[in-house]
């Protein structure tokens, strides 16, 4: 029992400036993977969104296939701040799970904040849908 798994995502960033105008990032992506019940986790999206000369966020999504057709994802963002957008400074992490019954659509929206240093934030908004490949 094969299942289609389609992905879109919605990521909005701030780069709080403490002085100056705040600078802002915004990403969309979509994707479609197909999930086995006899295959191991599988990679059902990754993006990466670069802003304001020094913030990056990266946003890694695995999915694994339940054997009644449900859909356990999960999910891992990251903000990296620093004086470039490559740079290896990561100053926070939001790890989540979304279960996607089979034959059913899933919102969530998951926020990854700065907590070394400023207000930098990602607001990431993910639609799942689960249905027979």
């Amino acid at each position: 029992m094969d299942r289609r798994l389609s992905t879109s995502v919605v990521i909005d960033g701030v780069d709080d400036e403490t002085f100056g105008s705040n600078e802002y990032g915004h990403l969309e992506d979509t994707t479609e993977a197909i999930l086995s019940e006899t295959s191991q986790p599988a990679n059902v999206l990754s993006s990466e969104l670069r802003f304001g000369g020094e913030v990056r966020i990266e946003l890694d999504l695995i999915g694994q296939l339940r054997t009644n057709g449900d859909v356990l994802v999960q999910g891992t963002a990251k903000l990296f701040e620093g004086t470039s957008e490559n740079t290896n400074d990561l100053d926070g992490t939001k790890n989540f799970s979304v279960l996607v019954p089979a034959g059913k659509l899933v919102n969530t929206k998951q926020v990854v904040k700065n907590t070394d240093e400023g207000g930098d934030y990602a607001t990431i908004r993910i639609n799942f849908a689960n249905f027979p490949a």
